[in-house]
């Protein structure tokens, strides 16, 4: 009788792998998803789809009783948003044990990437060094530093949230993503490691190592560093395989386990953190020889795992849809930048020839499941075609504003008195209202307002906009962030606004304050529709401040 396997959230890269390697040995897939991620198309290896996403309780309950009236051999949680329904209370003992996971404060551990850390200082496995910080704390003395998170995603009554780990190259962008980003979370500060991303990816039977397999990360997305797009696998390393074990046996690890480490050049090898479930680079150890999928059935269901297995090495894969949006990144960066994981771009287009020479396969092109082949053909050559047409959509829409709506507004507005100006940006706490405290101070006969489309208000201006503001003179110590709406539109005979993106939303939300909005940069010597936010970069805070001040100074208030 065909094994029974319930695949979560299969959606998902592992997820895919793990329904196409078990349906290709007879296996009965059914899949359920718990995220609110768009589908792949359906696998011919998937007997039902089940979706989950938006019950009460993140579909947890629906699961439990799935389970339990299918009986299945297996489950599979490829994502962290499965693998934190697992944990929940409800999740009853003869399910967590088809899951093949190790118990519970092991799983806990191991997402925990400051216990991690301190498992590791005690088992003599080199780590960066690594403080815990708070948006209270002062900042590092040394940059560049990683911020992370010390947990990657929280779910909470079945609504997860997701941290990402960012890079603070200076203290502008320490104090700002310390600010903004982390100040609801416990933050791991690290030092920086230069270097490849290797993964030792294992699989251990009740505290026993039993299999391991290693890659490299070749391509990385972002360029900051990420999830590969393009990976090679690469011979047993000792080392790396000795500290992985020695971390997974010290949790008496059952089931998979991806260990990441980073390799800098002089080879020293540094952990990074442990991903406690299958991983998206997957398909390489499958098509590799060591099929992680079947080891989790064996276990599940008490038949004998084979010794480790015999894997070829300088074999890669690529995500081709990901690998696609890695080129154009590594084709529009700046090489320069150290922080930067660029390649040499002709070396990165020649080794797209290498299928031709059967070194490398892609992600989910099984030809006995040909329905994910189309799809994932379609879905690559419509979004380059999305994205042309998109550029195009955007240039005519740069050319339609400048040339010929701005100069129709300001015709329009020209002699008129505005008594009441808004000045509007997205998030209301960097841009707008330095612009309205500047346009205050030079029209104090005008009623200034500032606000944002970002749905939550009470948000103060991050410590590099303030730095900034306190330079020239104004104070938004006081200032809190506030969401526009009908009553600030009616009210103002002239809204100010600072980019396109800004233009899209009030014309989605407001289409008949167009006739009285202007593009602030419209103002300044050199007409310009964009005033860019310096949110993601504090260290150009300056110079959108003297753009900011420019623009203020040249409005001619006989329009208002």
């Amino acid at each position: 009788m065909p094994m029974k396997v319930l695949v979560l959230d299969a959606d998902s890269a592992a997820g895919l792998e793990c329904v196409q390697s078990l349906g290709r040995k007879g296996c009965i897939v059914d899949t359920a998803s718990l995220r609110p991620e768009y589908p792949r198309a359906r696998s011919r290896f998937i007997r039902t789809e089940y979706d989950l996403t938006g019950l009460e309780d993140g579909g947890v309950r629906r699961l439990v009783d799935l389970f339990n009236a299918e009986n299945y051999d297996l489950v599979v949680p490829p994502t962290e948003v499965a693998l934190l329904a697992l944990l929940g209370p409800q999740i009853p003992g003869e399910m967590y044990l088809r899951a093949v996971l190790p118990a519970q404060e092991s799983v806990r551990t191991a997402l925990d990437k400051q216990q991690v850390w301190t498992l590791a200082q005690t088992l003599g496995v080199r780590v960066p060094w690594s403080d815990l910080v708070s948006a209270d704390s002062a900042p590092p003395g040394k940059f560049p530093v990683v911020l992370k998170p010390v947990f990657s995603k929280t779910r909470d009554s079945g609504a997860v949230e997701e941290f990402r780990v960012a890079i603070a190259r200076d203290l502008d962008q320490w104090r700002a993503a310390m600010d903004l980003t982390y100040r609801r979370v416990a933050v791991q500060q690290q030092q920086y490691i230069t270097g490849k991303g290797v993964g030792v990816e294992m699989l251990f039977e009740h505290g026993t190592a039993r299999w391991s397999f290693l890659h490299e990360r070749v391509h990385e997305l972002p360029l900051t560093g990420g999830g590969s797009s393009y990976r090679v696998s690469i011979g047993q390393r000792g080392d790396l395989v000795e500290s992985a074990t020695a971390l997974l046996e010290a949790l008496k690890w059952h089931g998979v386990a991806m260990v990441e480490f980073k390799v800098a050049p002089n080879g020293e090898a540094w952990l990074m953190e442990i991903n406690p479930r299958l991983w998206g680079s997957l398909a390489l150890a499958i098509d590799c020889g060591v099929d992680f999928p079947l080891g989790l059935l064996c276990l599940a269901t008490g038949q004998p795992l084979s010794p480790q297995p015999k894997y070829r090495t300088g074999y890669f894969t690529r995500s081709l849809t990901r690998d696609v949006a890695w080129l154009k990144a590594n084709l529009r960066a700046d090489h320069s930048d150290p922080l930067l994981l660029t390649r040499p771009i002709v070396p990165s287009l020649l080794e797209t020839l290498r299928p031709l020479m059967g070194k490398e396969s892609w992600d989910f092109f099984c030809w006995s499941d040909p329905g994910i082949v189309l799809a994932e053909v379609r879905a690559l050559v419509r979004g380059q075609l999305r994205g042309a047409m998109g550029a195009l959509k955007r240039r005519g829409l740069r050319f339609y504003l400048r040339k010929i709506r701005q100069p129709r507004v300001l015709g329009m507005l020209r002699g008129r008195k505005a008594k009441k100006v808004l000045v509007l940006c997205y998030g209301n706490i960097c841009r707008s209202p330095l612009a309205a405290a500047m346009a205050a101070r030079r029209f104090p006969n005008t009623q200034i307002t500032s606000a944002g489309f970002y749905p939550k208000t009470g948000r103060p201006s991050p410590d590099f906009v303030l730095a900034e503001s306190d330079r020239l003179g104004f104070d938004l110590k006081g200032h809190r962030s506030q969401c526009v709406d009908a009553g600030m539109i009616d009210e103002a005979d002239l809204i100010l606004i600072m980019d396109i993106r800004n233009y899209g939303l009030l014309k989605k939300s407001f289409p008949g304050a167009l006739n009285k909005t202007l593009f602030l940069g419209m103002l300044l010597p050199e007409p310009q529709l964009e005033i860019d936010d310096p949110y993601d970069d504090p260290a150009t805070m300056p110079e959108t401040a003297a753009i900011l001040q420019t623009a203020i100074d040249r409005m001619n208030w006989t329009i208002g």
